[in-house]
């Protein structure tokens, strides 16, 4: 065999350093609690609920994507103060969407103070048996509903630019972009930007606890 071109080493190298980087861009909505959202019924079939430990513990891997590490440290996250939305079929858990109460924390990413009159939703999933239902949609409902009835205004979420699925989710209940964070990856190192216009949504930027880190390539933090 001959020896490698130059052009093509250089190619090489190019893609090599290429592949060490990335930015990810995820942009952040808001939905204001309206008169609309005071009343809130179970679609036929299901019933929508706040988590129990016992609930989180009963997860299927299949129909919510808890495996046994996950579902122990779901139930920290409920003695962390977080909440979770379950809705059941029968008696099995097919939807789960969790709630933080305090902060905009997306693990490893970001992690900025809410307002007292907001709450965050992330991590929802729905069982490959039951989608096309609009499960998503309704559990959003569900906690707007929660929200009113608690005298909060806002509810708040965040999705990639690419993740098809969850921003449709979020269009269909007119959420509104309100600014975009990026986190960029470089060999050893993930940094974040915020940009201009969240940070003057969310000032208050909020130091990492470390709970529940040890093990975890993704942090738990309140």
């Amino acid at each position: 065999m001959g020896s490698v071109p130059p052009w093509l080493r250089v190619r090489r190298f190019l893609g090599s350093v290429r592949r060490k980087f990335a930015v990810d861009t995820y942009d952040v909505f808001t939905r204001d609690v309206t008169d609309e959202h005071a009343e809130f019924r179970d679609p036929p079939g299901y019933r929508f609920a706040w988590a129990t430990a016992e609930d989180i513990a009963g997860c299927a891997p299949y129909h919510t994507e808890l495996g046994e590490q996950d579902r122990e440290l779901g139930i920290a996250r409920l003695e962390l103060g977080h909440e979770a939305v379950v809705a059941f079929c029968d008696d099995e858990v097919v939807f789960t969407m969790w709630m933080n109460p305090r902060n905009l924390n997306v693990p490893g990413e970001v992690k900025l103070k809410l307002g007292d009159h907001q709450s965050f939703i992330y991590k929802a999933y729905t069982s490959p048996d039951h989608r096309g239902k609009g499960l998503y949609k309704i559990g959003m409902l569900f906690v707007l509903h929660r929200l009113g009835r608690e005298g909060k205004r806002q509810l708040v979420g965040y999705a990639h630019v690419k993740k098809r699925v969850s921003r449709k989710g979020l269009a269909a209940l007119e959420f509104e972009s309100i600014g975009r964070y990026y986190s960029v990856q470089i060999p050893l190192r993930q940094h974040t930007f915020v940009s201009r216009e969240l940070s003057s949504r969310f000032p208050e930027e909020i130091p990492r606890s470390g709970i529940l880190a040890e093990g975890r390539p993704e942090p738990i933090d309140p």
